[in-house]
């Protein structure tokens, strides 16, 4: 009993300067101004609790008493686990918070960056720019040059402008775009399709343009569609329009993506409440100045975000039938079917539960 009697008191000598080095460490930072005052003022109270409850652990008796502790065995130490465990969830809930607010302003600052190192040439090309057509691209130079050589030069008899978010690539996909002519934005560093397409839509709003369109790099999409997937938008019947292959055509593709297609679509437009036939369409377009009501935060799988999006803002939307084929050339970004399943439905969830 007397052995076990020392190293309590041995602990609470240790816990009791553990809980002053906390307080010693917090006011050091807070003089070097590296701490808010009240992120200090946080440690501070951590550190003086773990202090005077070691120190003088009766302090916590009242608090046994009004949860009914003084009769169980160790009644003291399960309170003192109960709200270590409390403070425990606090803080990682609070630092997931902080998390949060750092990437939403990291991914902010990245759109700013991007769209100012864009040259006066780029801007020249989309001056009057009325349909803008987006492309993100990750190492599509084997692909993109015959997809621009398709582009329309104007719709409707408005002026169509094109450029080409390239998402880090670390081939010749930025050259082939500025040797044909069209603006090319680089982002520093890869962040995937969504935040490629948040850049897009910077740029749409930037120089006024009426409709966003974007489409793949990769030569699944048809760039003599862009018109019919517009249409609705420009005629004031939506604002939102998804490219729809199953209204359309489409190359065989595997059993189990098609089986994911239609099981997305029916979950999506159940949470959505939206009858949309092919929800993982990244040919899409969308009136510019619907995005303010559009809040769009995923970096990779944005499709099924932009729709649950837009159906949440009360966005009219729409469908168009479009062909998709297979890539001409290279490896899909997005992974095998199984990972993209999986990550797709997470995007839906975490878009849905947003």
């Amino acid at each position: 009993m007397e052995l076990e009697a020392q190293s309590l008191v041995i602990l609470r000598l240790l816990g009791g300067l553990f809980g002053f080095g906390v307080l010693v460490h917090a006011f050091q930072r807070f003089r070097q101004r590296r701490i808010a005052r009240s992120e200090a003022a946080f440690r501070w109270l951590i550190g003086l609790a773990i202090a005077v409850i070691c120190v003088y652990p009766d302090s916590v008796n009242s608090l046994v008493s009004m949860l009914a502790m003084e009769r169980a065995a160790y009644g003291r130490m399960l309170v003192l686990l109960v709200l270590s465990n409390l403070a425990l969830w606090f803080l990682l809930l609070r630092e997931r918070g902080k998390v949060y607010l750092v990437s939403r302003n990291l991914d902010r600052f990245i759109r700013i960056f991007a769209l100012s190192r864009g040259t006066e040439r780029e801007r020249e090309r989309l001056q009057g720019t009325q349909i803008l057509v987006a492309m993100p691209a990750l190492n599509e130079g084997e692909n993109i040059g015959p997809v621009l050589q398709r582009m329309p030069e104007a719709i409707e008899g408005r002026k169509v402008g094109v450029v080409v978010i390239d998402d880090g690539s670390d081939d010749n996909t930025a050259e082939i775009v500025e040797r044909a002519g069209y603006s090319a934005f680089s982002n520093p560093m890869r962040r995937g399709q969504g935040a490629a397409l948040r850049l897009a839509y910077d740029i749409a709003t930037h120089i006024g343009a009426e409709v966003v369109v974007t489409l793949d790099a990769d030569g699944q999409h048809r760039p003599e569609e862009i018109e019919n997937v517009v249409k609705p938008i420009l005629e004031g019947d939506s604002d939102f329009v998804v490219g729809s292959r199953l209204l359309g055509q489409r190359e065989a593709d595997s059993k189990f993506r098609l089986a994911g297609i239609y099981l997305n679509n029916l979950l999506i437009n159940l949470l959505a409440g939206t009858r949309i036939s092919d929800c993982s369409s990244g040919f899409k377009a969308i009136r510019v100045s619907s995005l303010a009501k559009v809040v769009l935060t995923e970096d990779q799988f944005q499709a099924a975000e932009a729709i649950i999006a837009s159906a949440h803002s009360g966005l009219r939307i729409g469908e168009a039938p479009i062909t998709v084929l297979r890539r001409a050339s290279g490896e899909s970004k997005k992974g095998r079917d199984i990972t993209y399943g999986l990550n797709f439905a997470r995007s839906v969830f975490k878009s849905w539960w947003r």
